[in-house]
């Protein structure tokens, strides 16, 4: 019977301690934040230390001393293509992202030693892929908890900022998207349907490439078959902007008509503003 009592004793006592486990929030919270800038995915992994009344990098962490940029683990950056961070050239992949603060300016460092777990000590040059100064700013606000912003963000590039207090160290990031979008362009081009086509014509003018190239495309999509009257109208705004308005106007009347007939009112005012526009060129010429 004591044999039994005891075991029951033990059994009790070993389900209260594996119960028991109090949980508490981390003093420096976790955060992940992925964006997209054009075509490239940029992935932060950092944990966020607030200020809780002290002097930055007097009471808390030291101007002229390296640090994690962040708390507990590695703060880590990913990019899945190559970049230019601050005109440095950085290969697709994951780094440790550290800093060393200073009044003016901090160096910022990426290293691909991801075993370091935060640690300064063991930190190696040997293992940096970029290192470079930027000048700091000052915040008309104050910021409680350490944040990684990517801001500003545009399709060849966007901001990455390191925000504290009143310090705010802003660091550019370059992209390649253009080049990313025309070698698509020109691989889509060896089976390419007549959604490709378009898109393809529509890259080529707005981002004012080839005309001849962007008229090429769109032509070839509005060959390809039921005739759609904004992709029309692309062709209209193409021949415009080659000096075309004859053809322009053709292809606006042709919208026009498209639209008329699925009695799309956006497209109806659209092309006829654009006939009030280029008329009075195309008589001229």
């Amino acid at each position: 019977m004591k044999k039994i009592l005891f075991v029951l004793c033990c059994s009790f006592s070993f389900l209260v301690s594996t119960q028991a486990q109090i949980k508490t929030p981390a003093p420096s919270q976790f955060c992940k934040i992925e964006q997209n800038v054009g075509l490239t995915k940029v992935t932060i992994e950092y944990s966020r230390p607030n200020v809780k009344g002290r002097e930055l990098f007097v009471e808390v962490e030291e101007f002229g001393k390296m640090w994690r940029t962040g708390a507990n683990q590695t703060t880590k950056i990913t990019f899945d293509d190559d970049v230019k961070l601050e005109g440095k050239d950085v290969k697709a992949g994951t780094y440790g992202l550290y800093t060393i603060p200073g009044k003016e300016k901090w160096t910022v460092m990426l290293t691909t030693d991801l075993k370091l777990n935060g640690s300064v000590d063991k930190y190696d040059t040997a293992n940096e892929v970029a290192r470079f100064d930027v000048m700091v700013e000052s915040m008309p606000m104050n910021i409680e908890t350490f944040t990684i912003d990517i801001g500003d963000i545009e399709d060849n590039g966007a901001l990455i900022s390191l925000l504290w207090g009143t310090y705010m160290v802003p660091m550019q990031l370059d992209l390649n998207t253009d080049d990313q979008v025309m070698a698509s362009i020109e691989t889509a081009m060896a089976g390419t349907s007549k959604a490709d086509y378009y898109a393809a014509g529509s890259y080529y003018f707005a981002k004012e490439k080839d005309m001849n190239k962007a008229l090429e495309y769109v032509q070839k999509a509005n060959s390809m078959g039921d005739k759609k009257f904004w992709q029309v109208y692309k062709e209209a705004e193409i021949l415009a902007k080659m000096g075309k308005y004859k053809e322009a106007l053709e292809a606006s009347q042709v919208s026009l008509d498209l639209a008329k007939a699925a009695d799309y009112k956006a497209y109806i005012k659209r092309n006829e503003d654009f006939m009030k526009k280029y008329i009075g060129k195309a008589k001229s010429k």
